[in-house]
């Protein structure tokens, strides 16, 4: 999966359907209707959305 914000390859792999860009923090999700969310994750661990279609 490539990081739609700052096109890093190499995101990390969460779970089925969520990744993980470490360049930019942020969270991506892709729902089985292929509707992409993304969450920006905080210094304290909180999330919170930054995009969602």
């Amino acid at each position: 999966m490539k990081c739609p914000i700052c096109g890093n390859e190499h995101t990390g792999k969460l779970s089925k359907s969520r990744y993980f860009c470490s360049n930019c923090f942020v969270e991506i999700f892709l729902s089985k209707k292929n509707k992409l969310e993304l969450l920006k994750i905080s210094e304290d661990g909180s999330t919170y959305p930054i995009y969602a279609n």
